[in-house]
């Protein structure tokens, strides 16, 4: 199994991309599941641009169901989008949306948003992790959320964050996670 970095970028070969293969990179040298020392993993780590089936992904087709195929089998997950008007991507969304819920099944995931305005810091944990969470991932950290002006100048984020948490993701497991029921 391997690290996968799941971009809902529209645009190939975004910062947004280029920022979650370094925080994937990043989080392998510090050994979390699916790294080179975790026995499941191989520390290999594969890129899915939802740029590339922007075209197909609200109609399926094999390269989408070959991308889901490989999300769903990640040893640890990095989803990274931008943050546009507030949210992360329609691209992403329609993405995660492909899948049932519960079907990712506890696969350990980072959340990554890209902010253009400090105002949007908040998305990946208002947002995103909540769709997260609904199709199965398993999100033991906070969301990693970076300015956009910082871009560029983000490894000592990167390194803090992973300092930080990296130990939970090594710690967390492939349990399914659900929501607990509140009594009326």
């Amino acid at each position: 199994m391997s690290v996968v970095v799941l971009s809902g970028n529209p645009r190939v070969g975004s910062r947004t991309s280029a920022v979650a293969l370094e925080l994937a990179r990043a989080l392998v040298a510090a050994g979390v599941p699916g790294g080179a020392g975790d026995p499941a993993g191989d520390g290999e780590i594969v890129a899915v641009e939802l740029a590339d089936l922007a075209g197909e992904v609200l109609t399926g087709g094999a390269a989408t169901t070959a991308a889901r195929e490989v999300v769903a089998g990640a040893s640890l997950l990095v989803v990274a989008t931008p943050v546009y008007k507030g949210a992360y991507t329609g691209l992403l969304k329609a993405f995660l949306d492909t899948y049932a819920e519960g079907e990712l099944g506890g696969v350990p995931t980072v959340a990554l948003v890209i902010a253009g305005k400090d105002g949007h810091l908040h998305a990946g944990e208002t947002h995103l992790r909540p769709v997260l969470l609904e199709v199965g991932a398993a999100l033991p950290a906070p969301a990693l959320a970076l300015p956009q002006r910082l871009v560029g100048e983000h490894a000592g984020v990167l390194e803090e964050w992973v300092g930080r948490y990296g130990a939970l993701l090594t710690a967390s497991s492939r349990a399914v996670t659900s929501p607990v029921a509140v009594p009326a």
